[in-house]
Formats: C-alpha cells, sequence, structure tokens
C-alpha cells in the first residue's frame, strides 16, 4: 500500500495516476488512488478544520457571494479566454 503513495504526486498534479500505476505494476489501480477519492478526503479534511477552527459561515457571506455572483462570472470567462488564447499561442508555435 505505502508504494501506492508515490502517485499522489500525480492526482495532485490532475494527471493520470491510473496509466502510470498500470505500467508499474500491471495491476489496476487501487479506489484510494483516484482524483474522487482524494478529493474527497480533501473536502473531509477542510471540513473537519474549520469545525475545529471555529469558522463559522452565516447569511451576511451567503449574501456577499450572492452580489458578486455576476463579477464572478465575468472573471471566470475572462480568464478561461486568457487561457485558451495562451493555449492556442503555445500549440502554434509548437507546430512552426
Amino acid at each position: 500500500m505505502f508504494k501506492a503513495l508515490k502517485y499522489l504526486k500525480l492526482i495532485g498534479l490532475f494527471q493520470n495516476s491510473k496509466k502510470a500505476y498500470k505500467e508499474h505494476t500491471g495491476k489496476d489501480r487501487p479506489a484510494f488512488l483516484s482524483r474522487r477519492f482524494m478529493g474527497a478526503i480533501v473536502l473531509l479534511v477542510g471540513t473537519a478544520l474549520s469545525i475545529h477552527l471555529g469558522v463559522k459561515i452565516d447569511s451576511n457571506i451567503f449574501a456577499n457571494i450572492a452580489d458578486s455572483a455576476d463579477k464572478m462570472v465575468g472573471a471566470g470567462i475572462v480568464l478561461y479566454g486568457a487561457i485558451m488564447e495562451i493555449v492556442g499561442i503555445v500549440k502554434r508555435e509548437r507546430k512552426e
């Protein structure tokens, strides 16, 4: 089991841990090496830390999020467009 922990880095970098594990061991990847499982673990740890540290979420926080949702969506669209532009330029440069 501890040998499988070296694949956690691949999961953290959103790379294909399933393929690397299969190439290395010849076996199917265990369930605990999936991105979904690790995401659930991170979510549980974050929730436990929030509760332990006394983070309170009240209606004012949700009101602020709702008020700034349009700005967040706009910023997300701009970031997505910028990333797509950069990826396109890099791919074009590699072709040439």
